[in-house]
Parts: structure tokens; sequence; C-alpha cells
């Protein structure tokens, strides 16, 4: 018995491994039914691999093959990428980002930085010839002395005083004036060089205008750039012809043209203002100031001056007084003083 058992073991143990063989055969060649197919493609797929290994891929395949998976864009999709989007995607929907113009580049603001002022570069200022040095006197003073060298080209005794109202062919002044090649004043027709307050006072004014304007390289005719028209207005005034005396005598003329100003402290008044008074006779007198007249305190009492009256029969200098004084009919209530400023000065 022990030997038949023996063989029986054997016999079992040679069907375990036949059994076991025929199952790993099965695992590692599996049958197919179209093996015979298959069997031509495969021998050439082995001989491939064999030339290249699968494992190297080409970037450039990686690249195409990420752009093929890429989702077709559909209106759906564009809806629901909508949906998703954050607001300041939508915010930047809504304004989409544009090229810019060129002036729109300039006001841009950047988001890296905040914005700064520009830089301010202030403009050159114009080059402009220096004015003459203001000496006396050739330069840019006041009028004053200009006035006092041309009263003194006046011979006393030569001129007649001569007043009327003949005013379309005599103005009260020694000689004809013109501004801009235009008769504005003119002299009396018989050739005496006679001569009333108001005409010789804007004829000394006239004169002097024209003589710094030539010393300062200045056109003569040029008045602070006044007009012909401006100027026979300026006249007009200085003869208290526009008007009542306050507001139509020399001082308004000359604030109204900007030539100069009014002086209304009699301690500042100077040689060669221009001064026009009245009296209580209800008279009155275009003269230019020389000096006031003062009592033995100081006090102001009257005031010489020069310019063309009835009482020196022409042009003379002359002493008045004020009516407190006792010894006139000046009245102080009513003066009116002018000084013309330096041509830098006008405004």
């Amino acid at each position: 018995m022990p030997f038949p058992t023996t063989k029986f073991l054997i016999f079992l143990f040679c069907l375990l491994a036949l059994g076991s063989a025929l199952t790993l055969h099965h695992l590692y060649f599996p049958p197919s039914s179209k093996s015979n197919e298959m069997a031509a493609p495969q021998t050439v797929i082995s001989a491939n691999t064999a030339e290249k290994p699968a494992a190297q891929e080409s970037p450039v395949h990686n690249k195409q093959e990420k752009k093929d998976k890429t989702p077709t864009e559909t209106p759906d999709t564009k809806e629901k990428a909508a949906e998703n989007t954050p607001a300041a995607a939508n915010l930047q929907k809504e304004n989409p980002q544009t090229k810019p113009s060129p002036s729109e580049r300039s006001t841009s603001v950047s988001r890296d930085k905040p914005p700064t002022a520009p830089e301010f570069k202030p403009e050159p200022e114009p080059q402009t010839e220096p004015k003459p040095t203001p000496t006396f006197p050739a330069g840019d003073t006041e009028l004053n002395s200009y006035v006092l060298n041309v009263i003194a080209t006046y011979q006393v005794g030569k001129y007649p005083y001569l007043l009327n109202n003949d005013y379309q062919n005599y103005n009260g002044v020694t000689e004809d004036l013109y501004y801009n090649g235009r008769l504005l004043a003119k002299a009396h027709p018989s050739g005496n060089r006679a001569s009333h307050c108001s005409g010789i006072t804007f004829e000394v004014f006239f004169k002097a205008m024209q003589e710094r304007n030539r010393k300062l390289g200045l056109s003569p005719d040029d008045f602070n750039g006044m007009t012909f028209a401006e100027l026979k207005d300026f006249q007009l005034l200085w003869y208290v012809a526009a008007g009542d005396k306050k507001n139509s005598n020399l001082a308004v003329a000359i604030e109204k043209y900007g030539l100069g100003k009014q002086i209304h402290n009699w301690e500042e008044a100077k040689s060669g203002d221009f001064l026009d008074l009245s009296r209580t006779n209800n008279t009155g007198h275009s003269v230019v100031f020389i000096d006031w007249v003062r009592d033995e305190n100081g006090e102001i009492i009257g005031l010489h001056y020069w310019s063309s009256q009835a009482s020196t029969n022409g042009i003379a200098y002359c002493t008045e007084y004020f009516t407190y004084s006792g010894k006139g009919t000046v009245m102080p209530e009513h003066i009116y003083i002018g000084r013309v400023l330096p041509v830098s000065s006008y405004r």
C-alpha cells in the first residue's frame, strides 16, 4: 500500500504542475480571435519602438496636443465664463483697455506709482532793451525839470495876453501844435504869439512831453499811447471845457490818461507841477507852480507861479494870496495840483 500511495501522490503533483503551467500560459499569452490580423502590425510596432523609445516626446507635439485639447468657445461657454468672472474682470469688460491716443497718454495715471504734478518751468522773460538811467536832466524822471526848462525859453514881454471866444481859429497857444501829423491847437491867425493861461500851460506840457520822449529815444508823438482823439479830450479837460471844474481840470486830465497823479498834500508840491486855482470873483487860472508864499511862522499864505495873465499883459511870473491871509482872493478849497510822473510809472 505504501507504493501505490507514493505513485498517486507523484501523479497528483504532476497534474497540479501541469495545471499551473496552463494557468501561467493563459495569463501571459491570452487567446485572441484576431491574432492573424494583428500579427503583422505588432511586428512593425515592436521594430519602431526598438529604434525610438516611447519615453521621448517632442515639445511641439505636447504643445499641439494641449492646443487640441482646448475646448471650442461657444456662446454658452462665454456666458458661463462671464458668470464666473471676478468683479475686476467685469469692470475691464465694461471699460475695455484701448490704446490711448497721444493726448490721452499725457493724462493717463500709472497704477505702479501715484501721480505727480508736472515740473514747473517758468518761461523766460522776453529780452527788452534797458531803459536809460534816470539822471537829470536827460532821463526818465518826472516831467517837472522839463517843464522848468521849457518855460525858461519864453521871454517876458514878448507874448501878449489874449482871451476870446474864437475857438475855431485860436486856442491860446503861441504856435500851432501838431500831434501825429494833425493840428491839435491853433495859434492866433495874426501871428502875434498871444496866449492865455490854459493855452500856454497846455503848450508847456506838450513841449515838455515831446522833449522828454526825445531824450528817452521815444517818439515825440507818443503820450502813453494816446490817440489824437484822446489827446483832444485831454486838452478839453485841461481847458475846463468838459464840465464843472471839480471834474474838468488839468489834474483830472493827467490822472485820467495815466500820465501822473493829483497832489493833495500841499507840502508835497514841487516846482514844475501844474496848478489850477479859483478866485472869489468867479475867475480861475491855470499856472505852472513855482513855490509857496509863507508867513513868519512858515504857514502857507499864497503861491508864486508862471503863466499868462491880464495883470502882467502876457507871460510872466506872478504871486497871489489865499483868502485867509487877508491879502488875496484865491480860494484854498479849489486848488488842483497835477504832476506828470516818469514814463516808467505810466498806467
